[in-house]
């Protein structure tokens, strides 16, 4: 495959041709592509290291994530894409692509009973690729593919590594081994089960309990279940340091290829790259979050993050988010395709592949696309009394898409989604921290910040209308936003709504920002001219930051309602009124500066996104203030209560390595403490041990979303909904004996008993009526005997 070098030049030089007088090595290396790709492979080795995964077992993970994802996923995109791409475009893309491969190939080797035949991918195309003539030109970059400039490389390469450096507020807290894992939250033992069950079993159900179908976007499981078994790498340290970086990564880059598709422009790609990932909700208070909001870095007011804590603890949004924008390139060259190209099978051939891995990577995606897309066939049929055949094709594909997962992935369950205005006005950081409840005010301000972040969507009016692509991201974007405000979940992932459409909004404002310079041209003194106003409102935000209280107001420290809304309010209205008065500055300067002139509206967008991005230096000024003082990994949270108790890891891998996939088990742990009471959200005996229980915990679960919706309880607090499991279980441990223990074997087929100790269920005659296999800390694994 060529490298990035190779791409650059004007003409493939013969092989025994040398390097003229004025190309010596070293200009040649430091003008490479490769060279800030493998520094930050370098430094990300080193990282991983540092939290304890050696060199050798990332070394593996890059060879198979190279070489059995991206390379097929590259070959494919190619042929498929016929776009002419540069390097790293293709095999960002490629590696998307080369997932959704992965992942259906797995699932029909893993319903044959052969999972390492998953490797039938990237070997078949490899063959295919090699042995037909035709298709080995796809081997090398095309001959007319644009040239990234250097600095466009390294711009990136810096936004991968800022998505390494946040990793360090994940791998700090949630370590590989007892006590360092401990205490992280539900999330990651949840994903770990399912993880679990995608490597011993298709279909997939829920593993934590019995008689429980599985309705949910799972494809990244089958994901990392691939390549754990290609690898041999823990599922583990899968889920909780590898698999997540690389779609992290390519997400940013494949964002800034999307917009320097649309915009032509590279230094719009590096824009919305910053944008999607670094402008946040604007936080302009001196006093500290809950720590529950700080822990995942949600801001004071939702922004839909890129980079909260939940792109690691929930790698299905990150799975999806990768995927989607892929696809969004494919639709923006068939929204743009003429007429005689609509019928191209190969485009949306591309395009129904892609759709089918978002499909079941995420369930936002789906209804977020067709919502976009029936915009542009609404503006077309208003604005130029035209159907947008490319638009319907695209509709047409994706309602089917819709029907399919709605139906067969998703059971036809809402998952708890159900229409609730302003939930997650109440539900956020600055309403969860003050307790401050009026949703007229809290709506304005989030107005104001989302205004913050995407400023730049202002640009467009100067447009007499956006091009159909520009139309569906913006569709996209705002049905995100729209549905993260007129619903709710009882496991408040109506958040993830705005987070999807996020990056198309990003992307959409830097067209905008486009629109805003002088005859659509970015110079260098444009652009130190808008660095520099970003800047200033970075400096603005903190002034404003400094001036305020240190306290958390509430109504009782504040004394009145009213004079709450002044602590909350007063802080955003000191951002906004900054801006009035250096925009006033900008219009009575302009005549005076001609430099400034066709820039006024530009440099105020800047302003405002420096307002947002301070948000993201304050969070990552947290993560290095907290590692210092705090240590920079394996960190315990003391005020967290025990997730996974001592002896859990070692006692599940022995009754992984001992037993069969097929194999029931039972557990006396059902109980998760959450803020000192108990909850259902215990998963942590599957998520170890690979194998299903006849009932450990039972939240998230679809039953689980229905009973709390029908209840009005949170979905971790609900009782379970088949008492007489949940008695037959426990009496088996509290009260052994012939019966109590035959019933488990005899009528639910229960083979193994996996018992931790420092639960107060368990009787001491237990060990008269089972067999004692194996013991680590407070755990004990018991075999069951046969009838």
């Amino acid at each position: 495959m060529q490298t990035p070098t190779e791409a650059t030049a004007p003409a493939a030089p013969s092989p025994s041709s040398s390097p003229g007088p004025d190309r010596g090595r070293w200009p040649s290396v430091l003008t490479s592509g490769w060279l800030p790709a493998g520094l930050l492979w370098l430094v990300t080795v080193a990282t991983l290291w540092f939290f304890e995964v050696p060199p050798a077992t990332t070394a593996v993970f890059t060879l198979y994530l190279a070489a059995g994802i991206a390379l097929p996923g590259t070959l494919w995109w190619r042929l498929l894409h016929r776009g002419g791409g540069f390097f790293v475009a293709d095999v960002a893309a490629g590696l998307a692509l080369g997932y959704v491969g992965e992942v259906f190939v797995y699932i029909g080797a893993r319903l044959l009973g052969l999972p390492l035949l998953v490797l039938a991918w990237p070997i078949g195309t490899v063959a295919v690729f090699l042995l037909v003539p035709s298709l080995r030109r796809y081997w090398r970059t095309a001959a007319d593919a644009p040239v990234p400039p250097l600095l466009w490389r390294w711009a990136l390469t810096l936004i991968a590594g800022m998505t390494l450096l946040w990793s360090f507020k994940f791998y700090r807290q949630y370590g590989l081994r007892y006590p360092y894992n401990s205490t992280p939250d539900t999330d990651s033992t949840f994903h770990l089960a399912l993880l679990g069950e995608a490597k011993h079993h298709m279909p997939m159900v829920i593993p934590w309990i019995t008689d429980e179908p599985l309705y949910y976007h799972w494809f990244v499981y089958p994901e990392m279940a691939a390549s754990s078994w290609v690898t041999g790498i823990e599922p583990q340290v899968l889920l909780l340091r590898l698999s997540v970086l690389p779609m992290l990564m390519a997400f940013a880059v494949l964002v800034a290829v999307l917009a320097r598709k649309v915009t032509g422009g590279w230094w719009s790609g590096v824009a919305a790259s910053v944008l999607t990932l670094f402008a946040l909700s604007p936080t302009p208070y001196n006093w500290v979050a809950w720590d529950f909001f700080v822990n995942l870095a949600f801001s004071s007011l939702e922004d839909g993050s890129s980079l909260r804590l939940t792109v690691w603890t929930g790698p299905t949004q990150t799975f999806g988010a990768l995927l989607m924008v892929p696809l969004m390139i494919v639709l923006v060259d068939r929204l743009r395709a003429p007429a005689r190209q609509w019928r191209d099978p190969r485009g949306w051939i591309l395009f129904t592949l892609l759709l089918c891995g978002v499909m079941g990577a995420k369930a936002i995606y789906l209804p977020l696309l067709f919502c976009g897309l029936l915009l542009v066939v609404a503006v077309e049929l208003v604005f130029h009394r035209t159907l947008h055949r490319g638009a319907l094709i695209g509709l047409g594909i994706t309602f089917g898409g819709l029907v399919f997962a709605q139906l067969v992935l998703f059971g036809g369950t809402s998952q708890g989604t159900e229409l609730k205005p302003f939930t997650a006005l109440v539900a956020g950081a600055l309403a969860g921290t003050t307790g401050y409840r009026d949703k007229l005010v809290l709506g304005v301000l989030l107005i104001f910040c989302w205004v913050c972040i995407w400023g730049g969507l202002a640009g467009l009016v100067r447009r007499r209308l956006p091009e159909p692509a520009v139309v569906a991201m913006i569709g996209v974007g705002v049905a995100g936003a729209a549905a993260t405000l007129l619903t709710g979940q009882s496991g408040d992932s109506q958040r993830f709504f705005v987070e999807g459409g996020r990056p198309y909004l990003a992307v959409a404002a830097i067209v905008g920002l486009h629109a805003l310079l002088p005859a659509g041209r970015m110079t260098v003194r444009r652009a130190g001219a808008l660095i520099g106003f970003v800047v200033l409102g970075m400096a603005i935000t903190q002034v404003v930051i400094r001036a305020g209280r240190t306290d958390v107001p509430t109504v009782h420290s504040t004394g009145s309602e009213a004079a709450l809304t002044r602590a909350v309010v007063l802080p955003y209205a000191a951002l906004a009124a900054a801006a009035v008065v250096v925009a006033v500055a900008l219009l009575l300067a302009r005549r005076r500066l001609p430099a400034l002139r066709g820039m006024t509206v530009a440099l105020v967008v800047a302003l405002l996104a420096g307002f947002a991005i301070n948000t993201t230096f304050q969070n990552y000024y947290q993560v290095l203030w907290d590692s210092n003082h705090a240590g920079w990994k394996n960190v315990v949270n003391a005020k967290g209560e025990v997730i996974v108790s001592k002896g859990v890891l070692e006692a599940g891998r022995w009754l992984r390595d001992h037993s069969d996939p097929d194999d029931l088990v039972a557990t006396n742990a059902h109980c998760q403490l959450w803020n000192k009471e108990c909850s259902d959200l215990h998963f942590s005996m599957t998520a170890y041990s690979e194998r299903r229980m006849l009932v450990e915990g039972w939240g998230f679960t679809t039953t689980a979303h229905v009973e709390a919706e029908r209840l009005g309880m949170w979905v971790g607090s609900i009782p379970y909904w088949r008492p007489e499991i949940l008695a037959d279980n426990d009496a088996a441990f509290s009260r052994p004996s012939p019966q109590t223990v035959g019933i488990l074997r005899d009528r639910y087929g229960v083979r193994w008993l996996f018992v931790d100790e420092s639960q107060n269920n368990v009787s001491p005659q237990l060990s008269t009526f089972a067999t004692e296999r194996y013991r680590s800390g407070v755990v004990v694994v018991y075999e069951l005997p046969s009838a």
